[in-house]
């Protein structure tokens, strides 16, 4: 089974997460929301928030998730409004299809 983050993110096709980049990374969730990069915003915030994820809180979407995006990815604000298409799908048909549909659409 994958990892899907509070935010939206998959750590599947991660090169960090996967080993094939340094330093490795085991992703926001397994590591309580402080990946190698620094901290999660989003993780934190749904922890604080009681949610699972961002698509079952209350706020969603909120300008923190919109905004979580890494500025130097040319593609970072698309990613971060695909992540929640992603989780307005995962609050309503769960984690493994979420999956499922990431997958799909990572072929594409």
């Amino acid at each position: 089974m994958g990892q899907l983050n509070p935010c939206g993110s998959s750590c599947e096709g991660c090169p960090n997460h996967t080993g094939a980049r340094q330093p490795a990374c085991a992703g926001c969730t397994k590591t309580s929301g402080h990946p190698f990069w620094g901290e999660c915003k989003p993780y934190s915030c749904a922890i604080s928030h009681k949610a699972d994820h961002c698509g079952v809180c209350g706020e969603f979407p909120c300008d923190l998730l919109v905004g979580h995006f890494d500025p130097a990815n040319p593609e970072g604000q698309r990613n971060a409004v695909y992540r929640v298409g992603v989780l307005a799908y995962r609050g309503r048909h769960g984690e493994e299809k979420a999956l499922d549909l990431i997958r799909k659409t990572a072929r594409s």
